[in-house]
């Protein structure tokens, strides 16, 4: 018997007097965890356990045409190749517990590209070739991971950490859940004519923090909030007997009850409100407030947008930019797709922006000329990442081409000089450029690589221009024209 059948035998001996403690391991990590039971055993009763020292050659490209598939069962396992750009080698990758490899290579009946080596003093199991086509054969869920690789793999812990989620926040929480699936409790209403401290008292008795006025069809006229009862306090109204129709917010927002839980989180967000009717037909079938969203995340999104439109420092959305981070990653647990992740994004920049702004004119001073500012690009789009560039404009009023100049100077002094705080607030802009035109003019600031200012002598075509206007700033005395485009 050779050194290597020798190995080969201990290997084997080693994984069939501890079956049951290797599937347990395999059971934790995709695609085994998606395996039957006796795909898994067949695995398990094939594969042989090695050893390899620190640094030791696991395989490499002159050992010909791979013939066993590796799966790291304890210790690490790095890739080298050759530096491109100067002599000796350089690492690639590392493989920790429960990675496997080298599928490409096994699945294209081809040496391996790169040299895997033990980082570290590392046990792998080894499943032969003959075993691993079979394998292959037998077993869909281990079939599809061979041939999706790392995309596959990054979809099985995705899940993963979806599944994580709901053991930890709550299953039944999701932003794709239908408004009329949640659980909402029998609306709490009531006719415009009930007195304000009647209203007050059955919110108190049923632990709400909102009635809806309703019409004797009980179609929603207005909602009566403890917002809307603090004003009124603050505003010296001591009269708590009058008609809550008085007091009450008109026109309360609804949405239908196929609307989901995100779109009922964006327009909150969107409109600085913490309750949201669900009327169906015209009747009032419940309500949505911010809590029954947002009780089981870390971070309110509701509430961190509120933070950002009040914030009174520059520094202050600096330090919210990490909280934006953490309700990504507890939207991405939650199911959130690509699209719902950059209307999120884009839509707290938006906000964060228009502090900004407001911030600088305070600073500065009103500017004495009405404009609007714009966004373009991937905030225009609402496509937004977390790490993303800039690409704004200012459209400006001016009576000619010769007052083109001086507005421009007055209007972008403001947002101008603003920028020397921005970076701070990961927001930073360029140089501004204008068109002089003899009505309306524009000054456009970009930055990052991926926008640059556009130059021109006259003004730009009006398809240059279309965005939605949801971002732009009104400071007092200003008087923005709103975008148009």
């Amino acid at each position: 018997m050779t050194k290597a059948d020798a190995f080969a035998e201990a290997g084997k001996t080693a994984v069939l007097q501890n079956i049951h403690g290797t599937m347990e391991f395999l059971q934790k990590y995709p695609p085994f965890n998606q395996m039957e039971r006796a795909q898994l055993a067949y695995l398990v009763e094939n594969c042989q356990l090695r050893f390899y020292a620190a640094g030791e050659s696991i395989i490499k490209p002159e050992d010909g045409p791979v013939e066993h598939f590796y799966i790291v069962k304890q210790g690490r396992v790095c890739g080298q190749r050759p530096h491109s750009a100067r002599r000796g080698t350089e690492t690639t990758f590392e493989i920790t517990a429960g990675e496997c490899f080298p599928l490409a290579a096994l699945i294209g009946e081809r040496a391996t590209r790169t040299a895997h080596l033990a980082a570290e003093d590392t046990f792998c199991l080894l499943l032969a070739k003959e075993a691993f086509v079979r394998l292959f054969a037998l077993s869909a869920p281990f079939r599809d991971f061979a041939l999706r690789g790392v995309s596959s793999l990054l979809d099985q812990v995705n899940q993963q950490v979806q599944l994580r989620a709901v053991e930890s926040l709550g299953a039944q929480y999701s932003l794709n859940t239908r408004l009329g699936g949640l659980a909402l409790q029998k609306p709490v209403f009531c006719g415009p004519q009930m007195p304000v401290n009647q209203a007050v008292r059955t919110m108190h008795e049923q632990n709400v923090g909102s009635i809806v006025v309703v019409d004797e069809n009980l179609h929603p006229i207005g909602i009566f909030t403890l917002r809307d009862l603090r004003r009124a306090i603050a505003s010296g109204e001591s009269d708590l007997e009058q008609p809550v129709e008085r007091l009450m917010t008109e026109r309360p927002f609804y949405l239908s009850p196929d609307a989901t839980a995100f779109d009922a989180a964006m327009a909150m967000t969107e409109r600085h409100i913490a309750h949201i009717c669900v009327v169906e037909r015209g009747r009032l079938q419940g309500v949505v407030s911010e809590r029954d969203l947002f009780s089981l995340q870390r971070v309110d999104l509701v509430h961190l947008a509120r933070t950002i439109r009040n914030a009174g420092r520059v520094s202050t959305l600096a330090a919210l930019r990490a909280e934006i981070r953490q309700l990504v990653d507890n939207m991405l647990a939650h199911g959130a797709s690509s699209t719902q992740i950059t209307h999120i994004i884009t839509l707290l920049n938006d906000h964060t922006v228009c502090r900004v702004i407001e911030l600088a004119l305070e600073e500065l001073g009103d500017p004495g000329v009405p404009f609007t500012w714009l966004c373009f690009g991937s905030e225009g789009r609402r496509e937004q990442t977390l790490c993303t560039d800039q690409d704004n404009g200012i459209l400006f009023e001016a009576d000619n081409a010769a007052e083109a100049p001086k507005s421009a100077a007055a209007c972008c002094r403001s947002p101008n000089a603003s920028t020397a705080t921005w970076p701070s607030a990961a927001f930073r802009c360029a140089r501004a450029t204008s068109w002089p035109a003899t009505r309306s003019c524009a000054c456009r600031a970009s930055s990052g690589s991926g926008a640059s200012p556009r130059s021109s002598t006259s003004p730009p075509r009006r398809t240059c221009w279309a965005r939605r206007s949801s971002s732009t700033c009104a400071p007092s005395g200003a008087r923005p024209k709103a975008a148009t485009g």
